[in-house]
């Protein structure tokens, strides 16, 4: 078999310039630290790189996302604590205020104090975080809650939700209306026959609430000198009993709601009082208010509106509320900051998965260049040998 000089020389070219490839594409490799440069140096690599990448990219803005949920609701956490301060000082004044041995000018300075305090827990349902986002406006966040002490809720019920990790979704905010917003009770007593008594009636504890639909009646039997107290299907009687006595109706049955009755007058046949309450859905900063007004001016008798029983109980519940709202923003942030090690983890392993697919074996590597380099010398020194024997060069 006959090979031309042209043959010779070409396929000895193509050999060193495979060779030069090699090489550089090894030192690229080197330089760039990765394994594989090109989806066709290792198709199926290259495909579990993006799948990694894009699993890392998503378990990052997890962790992004634990950390601005955390904020939001760390910031919510102190208001809320705030507001129990606030709150539990207003209870103080309020219990020292209805303490008849106050006169009006005591009472009037009190309830300046409560007056002020309502102010500063107005300010804080309106805190902006440090976008200028406000807290309690639910998905409103551009919009203040409560612009004055009697204006209504200016927000929504919504409530914002950030992903903290697969399937793992945070609310951020509390709605104003579910935090400032408890129920509003107001107790009333009517009398359905004409008589000569009055009911004093005073809510002693947070078992207040008269079942829907349910009243609590009051008659008294001079015959007998029997009180009897109704509520549903519970009856109950004090015998015997006399204007003026104090009967707390849950000593007579644990169903009764924490009031204690007192019928004061001239006790009659049939004297029947009817006990209800009404819960209404108000603005804490307007119960207060109503309050201060109702101290300041000395009308805070247990016939007046808001009454010693329901302004006390109202306070309770408010304090309750928030207090419920505080555990859930505690158990949150404390599901963020699992769900952050859950992430952490994650991006950890799936960094050294990467790792292991992506990144060069540098001392391989180095080898794999020195052998390509010899033998790209080799290449050369052979080809420059062969290119001497031309049959011209002996003519």
């Amino acid at each position: 078999m006959r090979i031309s000089t042209g043959y010779l020389f070409q396929q000895n070219l193509t050999a060193m310039l495979n060779q030069q490839a090699q090489l550089g594409n090894t030192q690229l490799k080197i330089s760039t630290g990765k394994n594989i440069l090109n989806p066709s140096d290792n198709p199926v690599g290259a495909v579990e790189i993006l799948n990694l990448q894009r699993e890392i990219n998503l378990s990052e803005q997890y962790l992004t996302n634990a950390d601005k949920a955390e904020n939001s609701l760390t910031l919510e956490e102190g208001v809320l604590d705030s507001s129990v301060n606030i709150l539990q000082r207003i209870r103080e004044l309020s219990v020292q205020g209805l303490n008849d041995s106050n006169g009006q000018s005591d009472r009037r300075a009190i309830a300046q104090e409560i007056t002020q305090l309502n102010k500063q827990l107005l300010s804080l349902a309106n805190t902006q975080d440090s976008s200028g986002n406000y807290l309690f406006s639910g998905y409103k966040s551009e919009t203040q809650p409560y612009t004055s002490i009697g204006a209504s809720y200016a927000g929504d019920s919504g409530q914002r939700n950030l992903q903290v990790g697969a399937g793992v979704l945070i609310e951020t905010n509390d709605p104003g209306n579910r935090v400032f917003e408890a129920g509003h009770v107001q107790t009333s007593v009517d009398s359905t026959a004409a008589t000569d008594s009055t009911l004093t009636i005073t809510q002693m504890g947070k078992n207040n609430s008269i079942p829907v639909s349910s009243t609590v009646d009051v008659n008294f039997n001079p015959g007998t000198n029997t009180l009897t107290v109704t509520m549903g299907a519970l009856t109950q009687t004090v015998s015997p009993y006399a204007a003026g006595d104090e009967v707390k109706l849950t000593d007579l049955n644990a169903g009764f709601p924490d009031f204690t009755l007192k019928l004061e007058g001239n006790l009659t046949a049939n004297d029947t009082h009817q006990l209800s309450t009404v819960t209404t859905e108000q603005t804490i900063f307007k119960t207060i208010n109503e309050f201060a007004v109702a101290l300041s001016n000395n009308t805070v008798s247990s016939n007046d509106s808001p009454n010693n029983g329901d302004f006390l109980t109202n306070i309770s519940t408010a304090l309750d509320t928030i207090v419920d709202t505080q555990a859930k923003v505690g158990a949150r942030i404390n599901i963020i900051d699992q769900q952050r090690g859950i992430n952490e983890g994650l991006t950890i392993n799936l960094k050294k998965t990467l790792s292991q697919i992506q990144d060069l074996d540098y001392a391989e590597a180095i080898s794999t260049l020195k052998l390509q380099e010899i033998g790209l010398q080799a290449s050369q020194q052979t080809f420059s040998r062969v290119q001497n024997l031309s049959l011209f060069n002996f003519l």
